[in-house]
C-alpha cells in the first residue's frame, strides 16, 4: 500500500474520532446552559408580613400648679410683752423679788438680764386642782453657759402638801435663758430665782 493509502486510511478514522468529540462537547455545553437557565428561572417566593396599624398610646400628663406659698407666719410678740392666760390655766410669773419671802435671793436674782426666754407650764397638782386650791412656789436654779438650767432646789412653796413645790421643780428643769456673757465668754450664774404661780380662776 503506498504512503497516500495509508495517510487517507489514517486520515478517516482521525476525522471521525474528532467529529464526535465536538458534538460531544456541543451536547455537553447545551446541557449545562440549559440547567443554568432553569436554575435561573427559579424564584424565591416573596414574603409578604401582614400590615399591622400601630396603635399610639399616648397618655397626658397634666402639670399641676405649685400651691401658692403659705402667708408667712407673724412674728413672734417679745416674750416681755404680756399675754393672755386661758381660763383654768397657770400663771407664771417672771422672778422677782416678794417681800414675803425670807430668802436668800443671790447675786445675780433680781437682775433683768435673768428674764427666761422660754418657761414652760408646769402640770398642776391634781390634789389642789380638785380642792379647788391656788398657790405658789420659788425655786433656785442655775444658768448653764448654754442658756439651760442645772440643779433645780425648791426653796418655798405655798401652801404646803399640796404638790406645788415638786412640781415647780419638773417644769424649772425646762427653763431656758439667755447665758451671761462676759468679755465673749460664757458664764454659769448660780442662785436665779424663780416663782411659779398656780392660780385657778
Amino acid at each position: 500500500m503506498n504512503v497516500a493509502s495509508r495517510i487517507g486510511f489514517s486520515f478517516i478514522p482521525g476525522a471521525v474520532i474528532t467529529f464526535l468529540l465536538l458534538v460531544l462537547m456541543f451536547t455537553l455545553i447545551f446541557t449545562s446552559n440549559q440547567k443554568l437557565d432553569e436554575q435561573e428561572a427559579r424564584k424565591i417566593a416573596d414574603i409578604f408580613q401582614p400590615e399591622r396599624e400601630v396603635e399610639e398610646n399616648t397618655k397626658e400628663v397634666k402639670v399641676e400648679k405649685p400651691d401658692e406659698p403659705e402667708t408667712p407666719p407673724p412674728a413672734l410678740p417679745d416674750v416681755a410683752d404680756k399675754f393672755e392666760v386661758p381660763e383654768n390655766a397657770i400663771s407664771m410669773a417672771a422672778p422677782r423679788l416678794d417681800n414675803s419671802l425670807n430668802v436668800n435671793l443671790g447675786e445675780f436674782a433680781s437682775d433683768t438680764d435673768y428674764i427666761p426666754v422660754y418657761v414652760p407650764q408646769p402640770q398642776y397638782p391634781r390634789r389642789a386642782q380638785s380642792r379647788g386650791v391656788s398657790g405658789y412656789a420659788v425655786v433656785k436654779v442655775t444658768i448653764t453657759t448654754t442658756g439651760a438650767v442645772r440643779d433645780p432646789v425648791m426653796i418655798e412653796e405655798h401652801p404646803t402638801g399640796y404638790g406645788f413645790g415638786n412640781a415647780a421643780v419638773r417644769a424649772a428643769q425646762k427653763l431656758k435663758y439667755n447665758p451671761r456673757v462676759v468679755n465673749g465668754t460664757p458664764e454659769e450664774v448660780p442662785g436665779v430665782l424663780y416663782k411659779f404661780s398656780f392660780v385657778i380662776e
